[in-house]
């Protein structure tokens, strides 16, 4: 590998490592202060592959978005090699740490500002990891942005006389389908008039790629759900439905809907908050734009700011709320219109970064003993539920709601046997291996003596238990 393409990794994890205690901070957050074991789900197939082959994943219920591609491929080869759970995860945030950078070098920012926009992403999900910290874990869309600078590099250098261009692009649409939805919602948009503006009719090509790796990716989930592992198609989902009756909706009263769309986003107060610097920030730097004669790259640039605006739409017209853990493109607009802005500055432009990397230094040295009292809470509460969990025999089968199933295989070192229910006492399996469950999944939810639940209102809907002990937000209880 030449110097120039491994310098910009080593200075990348040079600012990953002198921030580090910002990651620490997001995973406590996920799987010490709180357990979203979602977050696990990677993990756990992985352990399951390798000490159980073919069979051992056999079972698994995979999400809509199943992140097959990349996460679990990662999570397949890195386990072997780091299995533990942090260094696992930590191996993973690294990686995500390194994809803001290059989705502003994909969209022209130099890189002395795109380092920036790693690192401000980075400190955004640290001081606020519930909302944002999930960027940095499998299975929560980070890798959207890795399938945007896929795309990118296809469409720059998009040849119809050469056939591996079209297989590239196939196996791209392909992967997007089977793996991540919300490439489409957050990026698609801009994607296609990128498309159209840098390919004119050539755009066809990629587009009609689009449409067949649609196809590919219903026989490969199909494929999946033939050999034992079960996937939520696009068939499985009613968002064609959805758009209609929203469209019927706004040419009956389009006022109504307008209103409606507002109240969506203004009534999340953190969502809101982002949306509105991403608007005064952007705004500026379109309205500085057009007094610059650029042509196509300020149309392309005026789309890619007006994506958010087309993604909230996009989500109300399917009926999903929007959230901003969801809606990165906002964190990584704010950055990356901010730092556009700072590259036209002369004669500042060159020094600004250098000082700005100093200042967040000094800010995150100010903010480590927080830090760290925050990374030990989140040990102390893990640990804390894993002893409340060993006072229960692990010979006996237990029942739980969703949450604590996976955190209790990842972290303990007994071998559970935990059964996912329902707050109505349903069998459960989602996203996890039913296999887990044998034949336990037939029973019924009063035949367990003992289970856990995150929610101590269900302890009030279930007749015949009593709780027995409150751990770090799990609710323990007893059959009578």
């Amino acid at each position: 590998m030449k110097w120039r393409n491994l310098k910009p990794v080593l200075i990348l994890l040079i600012l990953f490592g002198s921030f580090h205690l910002f990651y620490d901070v997001i995973y406590e957050n996920h799987l010490g202060e709180g357990t979203d074991s979602d977050i696990l789900y990677p993990y756990l197939f992985a352990r399951d592959f390798w000490t159980g082959g073919w069979e051992g994943v056999r079972g698994w219920n995979l999400p809509p978005c199943t992140t097959i591609f990349p996460d679990l491929i990662y999570a397949i080869l890195a386990y072997p090699i780091v299995s533990s759970i942090y260094w696992f995860h930590l191996v993973f945030g690294f990686l995500v740490f390194c994809l803001p950078y290059a989705l502003a070098r994909s969209l022209g920012l130099a890189k002395r500002f795109s380092y920036l926009v790693s690192l401000g992403f980075f400190m955004f999900a640290g001081l606020d990891p519930n909302q944002l910290g999930q960027f940095y874990f499998p299975s929560f869309h980070a890798m959207t942005f890795f399938f945007v600078i896929w795309t990118l590099f296809e469409l720059d250098h998009w040849n119809p006389k050469k056939g591996k261009v079209w297989f590239r692009f196939l196996l791209l649409m392909t992967l997007v389908w089977v793996s991540e939805y919300w490439f489409f919602i957050n990026f698609s948009p801009f994607l296609i008039f990128y498309a159209l503006v840098r390919l004119r009719w050539q755009s066809v090509g990629p587009l009609s790629m689009g449409f067949v790796g649609y196809h590919l990716a219903k026989s490969i989930g199909k494929g999946l759900r033939w050999l034992g592992i079960g996937t939520m198609g696009s068939d499985n989902l009613s968002h064609l439905t959805k758009l209609m009756n929203t469209f019927h909706s706004i040419l009956i009263d389009p006022n109504s809907v307008w209103q409606t769309l507002v109240h969506s986003v203004s009534n999340q107060e953190v969502l809101s908050e982002w949306f509105y610097w991403y608007l005064v920030i952007g705004s500026l730097f379109v309205l500085l734009s057009l007094f610059r004669n650029q042509g196509k790259d300020f149309f392309l640039e005026f789309v890619f700011y007006l994506s958010p605006l087309i993604s909230i739409f996009i989500l109300y017209t399917i009926q999903i709320e929007p959230n901003i853990r969801y809606l990165y493109i906002l964190p990584f607009g704010i950055l990356y219109f901010s730092f556009r802005l700072l590259e036209r500055i002369p004669f500042i432009r060159f020094g600004i970064p250098i000082v700005l990397v100093f200042g967040c230094f000094w800010y995150y040295l100010g903010k480590h003993s927080e830090l760290t009292t925050m990374v030990k809470a989140g040990e102390t509460k893990r640990n804390h539920r894993l002893e409340c969990l060993s006072e229960f025999d692990p010979n006996l089968p237990g029942a739980a709601t969703y949450w604590p199933i996976k955190y209790s295989y990842a972290f303990s070192h007994q071998k559970w046997t935990l059964v996912p229910f329902t707050k109505d006492g349903l069998y459960y399996p989602w996203v996890a291996n039913s296999t887990w469950d044998g034949n336990l999944k037939n029973q019924s939810f009063v035949s367990f003596s003992w289970g856990v639940t995150e929610s101590k209102e269900n302890l009030e809907n279930w007749k015949g238990v009593r709780l027995v002990k409150a751990c770090e937000g799990w609710y323990f209880f007893r059959r009578n």
